[in-house]
Parts: C-alpha cells; sequence; structure tokens
C-alpha cells in the first residue's frame, strides 16, 4: 500500500511539474500580431487622425498596413508584417487598414499607392514606406524610423 501511495505522490509531482513546465513555454511563446482596425479604432489606439495636428496616443511605436483585399502585394505583405510583429516581441503595436473601408484615413495619410506602412515612432513625426519589400528590408525601416 505504501508502495502505491508513493507511486501516486511521483505521479502527482510530475504532473504538476509538466503543467508547469508548459505555461513556462507558453510564455516565451507568445504571439504578437498585426491587429486590423478601422478609421475610429485609429483613433483610439494611435492618434486623432482628425486633428490639426497628430499625437500619438499610444504607449508603444505603431506600425499601421494601410491596405486592399484585391492588392496582390498587400496579401504577400501580410504574412510577412506578422513574422515581423513577433521579431519586437510587442515592443512595437502592429495595425492594418483597409483602405477602400476607410477612405477618409486614408485621405489624410496621402494614401497614394499601396501596401503603405506608416511607422510612428514615439517621438517624431511618423515615417512611411510604400511598396513590398523582403522582411529584412522592413526591419531595417523600422529600426531607422524608430532610430534604433
Amino acid at each position: 500500500m505504501a508502495v502505491k501511495k508513493l507511486l501516486f505522490v511521483i505521479l502527482l509531482a510530475l504532473m504538476a511539474l509538466a503543467v508547469n513546465a508548459q505555461h513556462i513555454v507558453n510564455d516565451r511563446d507568445t504571439v504578437y500580431t498585426v491587429h486590423s482596425i478601422n478609421q475610429e479604432r485609429f483613433a483610439d489606439l494611435i492618434a486623432d487622425w482628425q486633428a490639426s495636428e497628430w499625437t500619438l496616443v499610444s504607449p508603444r511605436p505603431v506600425v499601421v498596413d494601410f491596405y486592399a483585399d484585391w492588392c496582390g502585394p498587400c496579401r504577400r505583405l501580410a504574412p510577412i508584417l506578422r513574422d515581423i510583429a513577433q521579431h519586437y516581441h510587442g515592443e512595437v503595436d502592429f495595425y492594418r487598414i483597409n483602405v477602400d473601408e476607410n477612405p477618409d484615413i486614408a485621405a489624410a495619410f496621402e494614401v497614394r499607392s499601396i501596401p503603405m506602412l506608416l511607422i510612428w515612432p514615439l517621438d517624431g513625426d511618423p515615417k512611411t514606406l510604400v511598396g513590398l519589400y523582403s522582411m529584412q528590408d522592413y526591419i531595417r525601416f523600422i529600426n531607422q524610423a524608430l532610430a534604433r
């Protein structure tokens, strides 16, 4: 009987360790992604784009992808941006805005060609990048815009 109790206690301890190990792995494997927003959410999360002067309200730098569903380069950029969001580990917030569904904000930021990224550092003015590039080029441009 004592052997059964000992085996049961060991089994419980191993299960507790396995659960604890799973939580540790999940903490390291947090998924950072690109959030789809509209122009109203932009005003809440990033800046009042209708104001005469834009002031960043986000606690972190932001990258905004202006895109359209019909745009081939925009579709190819989507998985690249998800990987880049993961690369920055939550230090930068990533969003995307459909220009067909949000034409007013696209006009406010003078979106003439897509995909267009808006990179907004905590200090300074937003910078833009138009076109499809490699992941390394995007990271380099984001780092330059954020003065890293």
